[in-house]
């Protein structure tokens, strides 16, 4: 099984937190916005929280947004952060800022290098050990065909497009390909699961559905929402269609998988992180390989049981050294 994290695309031309971090900065230099924040950064850093990036950022201005929404979802545990109770009305210069990072990322998400990508694809899957094993989508390695992604960009796509691969969507006649969130419980063939939405899925007249092109109007009158993305991740997007249904279908093959490749994945998403801490301990047999360069600090700074069951391999992936790095790892 393979994971891939923000840190996967970075070769590819797809920034991670911390660049987007960086991008949108720049993007906004000059004008308000930008004081803004660079303010949110700082008193973020002040609170304690270990390098804030834009996701720390798109946190806090959604809770600007809707103060009332963000009290309640921390809770009654808000009374020991705060002397007393603060009425804020809606902050809509949070409102126009978020939306601006949302299109920035979405943007910059949908234009990755894909003949690199594919072709890195292409000799990382030739080469991972594991053996190979033929079915109707081609020769595919044993072990790494089931894939899960917290990406919304299109790098993995593009190369598995060129295969059989199914993906928790289907065809329906005159609705085009939507979300059913059904993957095969035994199947030979790839399996690709986006557990934080992509910038090819869209909500049109409530269903969840794949495009190849952006939308702009529906030749069926039906209301076209905007892209299905996670933004930013808290807890309780896992209970919510159709990453409830992802984030299921990634517990269920944790628990029967002997290996699982992570790929430049922080261990940010308590959901998903969640589900590791469960699998590791529901199956024994499971083996967690985390690749990133600099893997072995970001493993010893995690909590268990996540810190002793997971094996770092600091390489960089995009590179030879991350294929030679799973190869000498993988009889550990």
């Amino acid at each position: 099984m393979l994971f891939l994290g923000a840190g996967a695309s970075k070769p590819f031309g797809i920034p991670t937190m911390k660049g987007f971090t960086k991008e949108i900065l720049e993007r906004f230099a000059g004008g308000t916005g930008k004081a803004m924040l660079q303010a949110i950064l700082t008193r973020l850093e002040d609170f304690g929280f270990k390098d804030p990036d834009i996701e720390a950022i798109m946190d806090v201005l959604t809770a600007r947004m809707d103060p009332k929404k963000a009290k309640f979802s921390i809770g009654p545990r808000v009374i020991e952060f705060a002397e007393r109770n603060i009425n804020r009305t809606e902050d809509l210069d949070a409102n126009i800022a978020l939306l601006s990072i949302e299109n920035e990322i979405e943007a910059r998400c949908a234009k990755a290098n894909f003949k690199v990508s594919d072709a890195y694809f292409d000799q990382f899957f030739n080469r991972v050990p594991g053996g190979k094993m033929a079915s109707r989508s081609g020769v595919i390695p044993m072990g790494f065909q089931h894939i899960f992604t917290t990406n919304y960009d299109l790098c993995i796509d593009s190369y598995l497009r060129k295969h059989s691969c199914q993906n928790g969507f289907a065809d329906f006649s005159g609705y085009g390909r939507v979300f059913t969130g059904d993957w095969p419980v035994n199947s030979d063939g790839w399996t690709l699961c986006k557990l934080h939405g992509s910038v090819d899925w869209y909500e049109v007249g409530g269903r969840i559905t794949q495009l190849t092109v952006v939308p702009t109007v529906s030749l069926y009158n039906e209301n076209i929402e905007g892209r299905m993305i996670v933004y930013p991740a808290s807890e309780k997007y896992a209970l919510r269609s159709p990453y409830a249904e992802c984030l299921f279908y990634l517990r269920q093959r944790l628990r029967t998988e002997q290996q699982c490749v992570v790929v430049g994945y922080s261990f940010r998403d308590t959901p998903i992180n969640n589900a590791f801490v469960d699998s590791l301990r529901l199956n024994p047999q499971l083996k967690v390989f985390s690749i990133s360069p600099r893997a072995q600090t970001l493993v010893a700074e995690m909590e268990e049981p996540l810190k002793s069951k997971i094996i770092p391999v600091d390489a960089e992936f995009g590179m030879e050294s991350a294929i030679v790095g799973i190869q000498q790892a993988w009889n550990r």
